[in-house]
């Protein structure tokens, strides 16, 4: 039963660790904004709360130095707010040996093992086991490898010789924290002489359809899984070697078979909060360690900006009233666009020394990124410096130094004297476009110069000409006056004279000797060298320029042993194009200091184009947007989180509300307007080529004039795209989201104080943006069927007058999409009719194909619903080879009976879309 005002705590972070928040006021409401606003919107705005604090003893006035908090909080210090309510769950600290146990393991022929939980970090960790290495008590193990894909061990006879493991063949697609369950599936004999494994994601432990994650593991030998007198163990796995959970644990099965009986379970709704053992499933659970259960749910996690003061009229009252915000404000703070890819992966890499180019056009010299020494322009008769500040490498790099045309120069550095381990690499980006253009690049050792101690040079002669460059070594011993030269070969082809950007790497193994020369991110020479070269000491680089086009020249880098590949900086340098979606936002964050973590599988993210300059939270915005997902604040955590497109396919309801049950608060009314409506879309591929358009031609939202269409809405959009044909798909996905035909809930309010729908806070409090919410019997006039939306947002409210939470929703049935022999995926006709009028109760009719294929008369592919003149029917057999053909139907499905005109449209009621 809820009472007002609910159970409400809140915490600070200061000390190193979160400190109870003393003085929580609750007379008056406590707010927390999350998500998107309305169903408009296309970027969440900073999860926001607002809330008071007593301030009697000026606790918390920062610039107060009596306060007791005086040096320990001030701007954005960490804040997190939530509930005592509801079920508990298993909180697992980050400590090994805690988790959950019961005596004796179970028996099963094929293994069906599902196990719902929250993990900090979802890679390398022991899930659940009934394995002991002692007297051959090996049964399984589920567990996480340490990049994230779901593994089992498993014995048939006990015995560490004959135990086996498999994992996934790609990794759980969870950000950190996010809940889920998993599941893995052992058939002992597939058939034929084999065995097979199946990993699969899910919401609940119950759940009747799974996310099947990667392919299916075949083994070519049957087994099977001993049965053993080992506890069973969630959360740990005390057997076998490897960390415990750290995170949250809610519930577990073992099944007989694949879907087969339920043999050992656990719920953690069956326990109290504080609890040391309870009873699930028919088996005493005891917890291990230092876990507990705990109800205690972080609904808002984030920082406190200001601290202002505020007092009653009667001065009697001091109260602080703080507005805390998720961390994605403060990476949206300034207008400072963000470095280039290039600048910011270099910086991020940690170089031995750099010189970006990238002064101001009255500069003398090269400043040093790092603060070390310029890198001087050479003097000298007819030599000239560079223009600072109006070099191009690419529209997405900052400008560099550019070569005056038809002059000569040259660039001089000594490079810091440090260890670099086995070996160093010196990187040049450079572009050309033009005859007559010549680069000459030397990079010398350490060496002084004598015959003790020789100098040694590699020298690269890169003409356009030719397209060919020359590469020399060099030793000077200026003591004794003497120089020697070898020739160590030719790299033709280079391929470097266009106004593209490209990337030279020299690399040096002193100890090998070896030369290695990489152009774009590939090897193009290598060389034993008959010398030891020494570490960098110096490079100087010169130049011809062609008096036609333009050249530029930047970013010229020294790399110990520790650097990135010429792969990964050629990478950079092309602005990460065709990067995945979670790698690039995981990539800005942690560039720039913060944590984000990614939900989706990585094989279903889009491939993004090339990185644009612009401030962090719009890049990362970016990226979101193209996938077609959520960046969001970390509801427990200050961290960003993205909820990748993939994850909003098929997904089971996480909350059903009956209408009829009087669960929904006012106000509650259907949206059937054009405000979403868009059926003429053009996309185009930032730095791409002509935009895509896809528009609807025909149906009741095509472009069409009314009544045969509501005419042209047309849209244009720019994505990040790593081709153009992505575009296409793009523009696809974005006409079939805005000619979705029905009404729209935008605003779906529950009053949690209300004990039918408190009897739901389990779910309720689970429900987080992305999540679907099934709306069941629904007034007449909003339709017969089910209605299912896509929380977009939400806004919660705590006060003493009312509890409430108000979902912000859009459309979740455009986010329905076939799996390939899935048993209700099915393509919808290209056109069909009724032959013939039917009466209210007729269940014969006959089916007319207007265009394309006629319907399947196959028994397996039956039984299916269509949809009618709004009347839902379940057709139950189909025969004829020939249109008209004759159906066989159940009528009246979603309640609506009527009679129907000859001429009447035949769709699938549940038509399946192909996914992005």
């Amino acid at each position: 039963m809820a009472s007002l005002p609910p159970p409400t705590w809140a915490e600070l972070y200061y000390d190193d660790t979160w400190n109870t928040v003393t003085g929580l006021r609750q007379t008056s409401p406590i707010t927390v904004t999350r998500g998107l606003t309305s169903e408009s919107s296309s970027e969440a705005e900073p999860t926001t709360c607002t809330c008071d604090l007593g301030n009697r003893d000026n606790r918390y006035s920062p610039r107060n130095p009596m306060s007791p908090l005086w040096g320990l909080i001030g701007r954005n210090t960490g804040f997190r707010w939530g509930y005592n309510t509801g079920s508990p769950w298993l909180v697992l600290p980050d400590t090994n040996a805690n988790g959950l146990t019961t005596p004796g393991g179970a028996t099963v022929g094929d293994l069906d093992l599902r196990l719902d939980l929250a993990m900090d970090t979802w890679a390398g960790q022991n899930l659940a086991a009934c394995y002991l290495s002692t007297n051959n008590n090996r049964a399984w193990v589920l567990t996480l490898s340490s990049s994230g894909q779901v593994g089992l061990y498993w014995s048939a006879d006990g015995t560490l010789t004959n135990r086996q493991a498999q994992f996934s063949t790609v990794a759980v697609g969870a950000h950190r924290g996010q809940r889920l369950s998993l599941r893995v599936t052992l058939d002992v004999d597939n058939g034929v002489g084999g065995h097979e494994l199946r990993f699969y994601t899910g919401r609940t432990v119950d759940d009747e359809e799974w996310t099947l994650l990667g392919d299916p593991v075949v083994g070519f030998t049957t087994t099977g899984v001993q049965s053993v007198t080992a506890d069973i163990q969630l959360g740990m796995g005390t057997g076998i070697t490897g960390d415990a959970v750290t995170g949250s644990l809610y519930a577990f099965q073992l099944r007989d078979g694949i879907g087969g009986p339920v043999v050992a379970s656990m719920d953690t709704a069956d326990a109290e909060p504080g609890d040391t053992a309870f009873t699930s499933g028919g088996r005493v659970w005891t917890i291990a360690g230092d876990a507990s259960l705990s109800n205690r749910h972080v609904r808002m996690a984030g920082e406190v900006p200001a601290w202002p003061p505020t007092r009653d009229l009667s001065g009697q009252d001091n109260i602080v009233s703080i507005a805390p915000t998720g961390v994605t404000r403060r990476m949206d703070a300034g207008n400072k666009p963000q470095e280039s890819a290039l600048l910011r992966y270099i910086r991020a890499q940690g170089p031995v020394e750099c010189w970006p180019l990238t002064d101001g056009v009255d500069s003398s010299a090269a400043r040093s990124l790092l603060g070390g020494k310029d890198m001087e322009v050479g003097t000298g008769v007819d030599l000239v410096a560079p223009s600072w500040g109006s070099g191009a490498l690419a529209d997405w790099i900052e400008p560099v130094a550019s070569l005056p045309q038809g002059q000569d120069g040259f660039l001089t550095v000594d490079t810091p004297r440090v260890s670099v381990g086995s070996e160093w690499h010196a990187d040049f980006y450079l572009t050309g476009a033009g005859a007559n253009t010549f680069w000459r690049i030397e990079v010398w050792d350490t060496g002084a110069g004598t015959q003790a101690d020789p100098q040694q040079r590699i020298i690269l002669l890169m003409g356009a000409d030719s397209d060919q460059a020359t590469v020399i070594r060099h030793t000077e011993m200026a003591d004794i006056d003497t120089s020697d030269e070898a020739l160590l070969g030719y790299v033709d082809d280079l391929g470097i004279w266009d106004d593209r950007p490209h990337h030279l790497r020299v690399t040096i193994e002193p100890g090998f000797p070896g030369l290695y020369l990489s152009l774009d991110g590939v090897e193009r020479f290598f060389k034993l060298l008959d010398v030891t070269p020494k570490t960098l000491g110096h490079i100087w680089l010169g130049w011809g320029a062609s008096s036609t086009a333009p050249a530029a020249l930047g970013y010229i880098t020294y790399w110990d042993e520790t650097g990135p590949s010429a792969a990964a900086m050629y990478d950079a340098l092309t602005g990460f194009q065709g990067e995945a979606t979670g790698a690039r936002i995981k990539r800005l964050a942690a560039e720039a200091g913060y944590t984000a973590s990614v939900s989706g599988v990585a094989p279903d993210q889009q491939r993004l184009g090339i990185q644009d300059r612009a401030k962090l939270l719009d890049l990362l915005n970016i990226c979101s947007r193209t996938d077609f997902g959520y960046l969001l604040d970390r509801r427990d955590a200050t961290e960003v989180i993205h909820r990748g497109g993939s994850t909003l396919w098929n997904q089971p309801p996480a909350l059903t509300l009956d209408y009829a049950a009087g669960v929904i608060a006012a106000p509650f009314r259907p949206v059937d307007d054009d405000k979403l409506t868009e059926n003429d879309v053009q996309v185009k591929r930032q730095y791409g080529a002509l935009p895509a358009r896809q528009v609807l031609e025909e149906g009741p939202l095509s472009v069409q004039d009314p009544p045969n269409g509501v005419g042209r809405y047309d849209n244009e959009y720019t994505y990040s795209l790593k081709t153009d044909a992505q575009a296409v798909q793009v523009a696809a996905m974005r006409l079939h989201l805005g000619t979705y035909d029905g009404v729209r809930y935008t605003r779906i309010t529950l009053n949690l104080a209300n004990p039918r729908v408190h009897a739901m806070i389990d779910d309720i409090l689970r429900v987080d943006v992305g999540d679907k919410i099934r709306l069941t019997n629904l007034p007449a006039d909003h339709g017969p069927d089910d209605v299912d939306v896509l929380v977009h947002g939400y806004e919660e409210s705590a006060g003493p007058d009312a509890w409430t939470i108000t979902f912000n929703c859009r459309p979740a049935a455009p986010w329905t999409t076939g799996v390939v022999d899935g048993q209700d995926s099915r393509l919808d006709t290209d056109g069909s009719e009724l032959a013939a009028a039917i009466d209210a109760t007729s269940t014969t009719i006959a089916l007319k194909s207007t265009a394309g294929e006629l319907w399947t008369t196959d028994p397996a592919d039956m039984p299916f619903d269509v949809r009618v003149g709004g009347e839902a029917m379940t057709v139950i057999g189909i025969s004829g080879a020939s249109s008209p053909q004759t159906a066989t139907v159940t009528r009246s499905v979603n309640g609506i009976t009527k009679a129907h005109a000859a001429g009447t449209d035949v769709r699938l009621a549940h038509p399946t879309y192909v996914a992005l």
